[in-house]
C-alpha cells in the first residue's frame, strides 16, 4: 500500500523493483490481488499488465484502523487504552503530544459550537 500512495498507480513488476528486500513476482501479485479483494486498491488491465490505484488514501486507511482498533477496546478498557496511545506517540516524539493537544482543543471547539 505504501509504494501505490506514494506512485499513485503501479504494476506488480513496478512494486518487485521498489521493495528494499527481494521478493517474488507472484508473492507480490498475490498480496495487490488481496488488497483488491479488500476494496485496498482497485485493478485495472493495462496492455499485457494490470495496474494497481488504490482506494482509499493512506489517512483514511490509518483512521479505520484505529477506529476498529480502539472502537474494540474503548467501551470497556478507556484509561489503559488512551493511556497506552499517548505514551506511544510521545515515545515516538514528544511533539505529537503538542499535536494530540492542539487536534483535542479543536474537537472540543467543534463540539462546542454543534459542528
Amino acid at each position: 500500500m505504501a509504494i501505490a500512495w506514494e506512485v499513485g498507480a503501479v504494476t506488480t513488476k513496478e512494486v518487485v523493483a521498489r521493495l528494499a528486500r527481494a521478493r517474488a513476482y507472484n508473492t507480490i501479485q498475490t498480496t495487490l490481488d488481496r488488497l483488491v479483494g479488500k476494496a485496498l486498491l482497485r485493478r485495472d488491465k493495462r496492455s499485457h499488465s494490470f495496474v494497481y490505484a488504490p482506494l482509499v488514501t493512506r489517512a483514511a486507511y490509518h483512521h479505520g484502523l484505529i477506529a476498529a482498533l480502539v472502537g474494540e477496546l474503548l467501551p470497556s478498557e478507556r484509561a489503559p487504552v488512551l493511556a497506552a496511545f499517548v505514551d506511544l506517540a510521545a515515545d515516538a516524539d514528544l511533539e505529537n503530544l503538542d499535536r494530540l493537544e492542539a487536534l483535542i482543543a479543536a474537537k472540543r471547539k467543534r463540539a462546542r459550537s454543534g459542528k
